[in-house]
C-alpha cells in the first residue's frame, strides 16, 4: 500500500551513527540469558508437577509434560518475531548475515506459533516419553528439568531465524488485534492451560477426592490455597516488559495506536497490589464456599479439573486485569517510543 513501509526500508532509514553488534555476536550474547531463562521457567513448571505427582513420573506423565513444555514454547516465540521487528528497524544490530536470505513458505507456515508449537507438543512427548522409559523414575524429572531447556532452545533458534529472513515481507495491510482485550485472551487461555496441566496429577491425591465433602472448612481452604499459588505463579510471569513487542507490532502494522484507548477498573488498579490481593483472598474465599455448597446440595460428582477452573475463576478474572493494567502501561510508552521515530531515527541505538 502506499504511504506504508516495509521492514526493511524502515530500516533502511535508519542510518547508524556508533559501533553495532552484529546478529551472531549479540545472539552469542543474549543467548545465556534466554538459556538461564528457559532453564528457570522449567524448573518451577515441572517442579510444581513433579510436586504435584509425589515425586515419582510414568509413561502416563509424558502427555502432560509435552503439553506444559509445548505451551513454554508457544509463549516463548508468540512475540517473537514482533521484537526483532522492533530490532530490525531501530538497527542497533547488524543484520547483514541476513542478506539475500529469504523464508520459503513452508517454512513460514511451520514457524507461525501455533503450528510451530502443536508440532513442539509431539517433540516434547516423545522425548519425554523416551528419558521416562530409559531412566528411573526418581531421575527421571532431574534429566527433564536439565535436558528439555535445550530442547527448547534449539526449537527458538529455528524459529528465531526464519522470523528473522521474514522481515523484509512481514508489514501487514491489516491489523491483527483490534484491542488488548483480544490479544490479552490468548494469554488468558494459555495461562488457564498451562496452570491446569500443572496441577493435574492432584486429580489422583486423596485430598482432592472431595465428593461429599466440599461444604468442609479444610476442602474450601485447601481449594484457597492452591488458586492463591497457581495465580502467584502467573503474576510473577508478567513481570517482563511488553513494550518492545508492542513498538514492534506497530512497526508491523499488526496493531494501531487505538489498540488499547482507556484503562478499564481504574479505582481497583489505583489500589495498592497488597489491598488489591486482600480483596481477591476474599471474594475467592467466599466464592469457594458458595460454590461449595452448591455442590453439597446439588450432590453431584464433576471432575477436578472442572471443579478446579471453577474455583479458580476469581483469580484469573484478576490475572486478566492485571495484565491488561500492565500491558496498557507498556503500549502507552510504545506508542510513545513510535510517535518520536523522527527523534528515535536522529538517535541511533538509543533505544
Amino acid at each position: 500500500m502506499p504511504g506504508r513501509l516495509s521492514i526493511a526500508e524502515k530500516q533502511l532509514q535508519c542510518s547508524g551513527v556508533m559501533m553495532i553488534p552484529d546478529y551472531l555476536t549479540f545472539i552469542r550474547f543474549q543467548d545465556k540469558r534466554n538459556i538461564l531463562f528457559f532453564y528457570i521457567v522449567t524448573l518451577v513448571l515441572l517442579g510444581f508437577y513433579w510436586r504435584n505427582a509425589d515425586f515419582t513420573l510414568s509413561l502416563h506423565d509424558a502427555g502432560f509434560i509435552g503439553g506444559i513444555c509445548a505451551l513454554v514454547f508457544y509463549n516463548v516465540i508468540f512475540d517473537l518475531k514482533a521484537y526483532w521487528a522492533y530490532k530490525c528497524v531501530i538497527k542497533n544490530i547488524d543484520f547483514s548475515y541476513f542478506k539475500g536470505r529469504v523464508c520459503g513458505p513452508k517454512e513460514k507456515l511451520f514457524s507461525s506459533p501455533v503450528i510451530a508449537g502443536s508440532l513442539s507438543f509431539f517433540i516434547f512427548v516423545l522425548f519425554s516419553a523416551a528419558l521416562i522409559m530409559l531412566i528411573a523414575p526418581a531421575g527421571a524429572a532431574i534429566a527433564l528439568v536439565v535436558s528439555i531447556p535445550p530442547v527448547i532452545y534449539a526449537l527458538f533458534f529455528v524459529a528465531r531465524h526464519s522470523y528473522l529472513k521474514q522481515m523484509p515481507t512481514s508489514v501487514v495491510e491489516k491489523v491483527h488485534y483490534k484491542n488488548l482485550s483480544q490479544y490479552l485472551l490468548l494469554s488468558v487461555v494459555a495461562s488457564a492451560v498451562l496452570s491446569l496441566l500443572t496441577i493435574i496429577p492432584l486429580r489422583d491425591k486423596a485430598q482432592f477426592d472431595l465428593y461429599g465433602s466440599y461444604f468442609t472448612l479444610k476442602s474450601i481452604i485447601t481449594m484457597c490455597i492452591l488458586c492463591a499459588v497457581v495465580l502467584s505463579v502467573n503474576l510473577l510471569f508478567l513481570c517482563f516488559t511488553k513494550r518492545y513487542v508492542f513498538l514492534g507490532r506497530l512497526f508491523l502494522n499488526e496493531i494501531n495506536l487505538f489498540f488499547s484507548p482507556a484503562l478499564p477498573l481504574r479505582a481497583l488498579h489505583a489500589k495498592p497490589l497488597w489491598q488489591r490481593l486482600i480483596l481477591l483472598s476474599l471474594v475467592e474465599f467466599f466464592w469457594v464456599t458458595f460454590l461449595s455448597l452448591m455442590m453439597m446440595l446439588s450432590d453431584i460428582k464433576i471432575w477436578f479439573e472442572v471443579w478446579f477452573l471453577l474455583c479458580y475463576a476469581p483469580c484469573l478474572i484478576y490475572y486478566y486485569y492485571h495484565a491488561y493494567w500492565r500491558w496498557h502501561n507498556d503500549f502507552m510508552m510504545s506508542c510513545d517510543m513510535y510517535l518520536r521515530w523522527d527523534e528515535i531515527k536522529k538517535k541511533s541505538g538509543l533505544w
